[in-house]
């Protein structure tokens, strides 16, 4: 998971720039499709904790972000509004930052810009990876819960003993 990361931020920030082409658009969108489903899980599960409802990993949840992701991005794909609307959205998204490191260099703000994004039937084939990688995190983790690694999700919360 940490090399799929690793792998999109460099090959989305150095490696497209260098050398643009089928080779660099596959390896993100299979990096991509690696780390969607574990980050929407982790904001799912984060909400969860954040609230007091977290009961341990849970593959269920991985999937279910698993099937959103691969759903979205087939939209991406093959759906010219779904398109824009990524490319708008991810461009909303990295101006704060944009914005900031102009601002502390001594310039202006940038305007808003919508990221590039181009939408390729073919790259659906990197689907599978996303479900391979999604069934062995799932059992992975499921492992880890069984061994007593990680709480398990279905067990009673224990309330805090009073101090004494």
């Amino acid at each position: 998971m940490l090399g799929a990361l690793v792998l999109l931020a460099v090959n989305d920030q150095l490696l497209k720039a260098a050398s643009p082409g089928l080779v660099t658009g596959v390896l993100s969108d299979i990096a991509g499709l690696i780390v969607a489903p574990v980050a929407l899980q982790a904001v799912w599960e984060t909400g969860l904790w954040a609230v007091g409802r977290w009961r341990g990993p849970s593959a269920v949840v991985l999937a279910v972000a698993a099937v959103i992701v691969g759903v979205g991005f087939t939209a991406l794909q093959l759906w010219p509004p779904a398109t824009d609307l990524y490319r708008i959205g991810l461009g909303v998204l990295q101006w704060p930052i944009a914005a900031l490191v102009a601002v502390l260099g001594g310039s202006p703000a940038p305007p808003l810009r919508p990221v590039v994004a181009v939408a390729d039937a073919g790259d659906l084939v990197a689907l599978p990876v996303m479900a391979i990688t999604t069934w062995w995190l799932a059992r992975r983790r499921s492992a880890r819960v069984a061994q007593g690694a990680v709480s398990d999700p279905a067990a009673p919360v224990e309330p805090a003993a009073p101090p004494s």
